[in-house]
């Protein structure tokens, strides 16, 4: 096993959105495009991820965090655990594998993967992949466990 890498998600990010991009509606309320958001690009691999919904975004969001990971052909990310948050995946396109404590379960379209606080797992992408992704909690530590640049392929991929 590699040495681990520590990190809190929301050094991913930090980003505002500027007045012109977003549109107040009622009282608590916002509206804005996906396209207003800057991708954060990887750069060990080929994702993106545009970070929608966190506190520096929209200030009600209290801790909640939603953004939308795009992942090219083949693309696996390491196996890592979550802490401090409730976690899931949903596939809007494409398809691939998620492996959660070992065991790997087939991703198309329209599935959803909870992953529980602390459940190792890691994901690839067959032909590429589109997937929202949810967190309880801006402030989450990442523990990885594989090497940067590490490419997973499951078996029979």
């Amino acid at each position: 096993m590699a040495e681990e890498e520590r990190a809190t998600h929301s050094d991913l990010f930090g980003r505002h959105l500027d007045a012109d991009d977003a549109r107040a509606a009622g009282e608590h309320s916002l509206l804005y495009h996906e396209s207003s958001v800057p991708s954060l690009g990887n750069d060990s691999d080929d994702r993106e991820k545009t970070v929608l919904v966190n506190r520096d975004l929209v200030p009600d969001a209290g801790e909640l965090l939603v953004d939308v990971v795009t992942y090219g052909p083949g693309v696996s990310v390491a196996e890592h655990v979550h802490e401090g948050t409730r976690h899931f995946f949903y596939v809007l396109a494409g398809e691939g594998v998620i492996e959660i404590d070992g065991e790997a379960f087939p991703l198309s379209e329209g599935t959803l993967a909870w992953v529980g606080e602390g459940d190792r797992h890691r994901l690839y992408a067959r032909e590429g992949m589109r997937v929202l992704e949810y967190f309880s909690n801006n402030d989450h530590e990442i523990t990885f466990f594989e090497e940067a640049g590490y490419t997973w392929t499951p078996e029979g991929a």
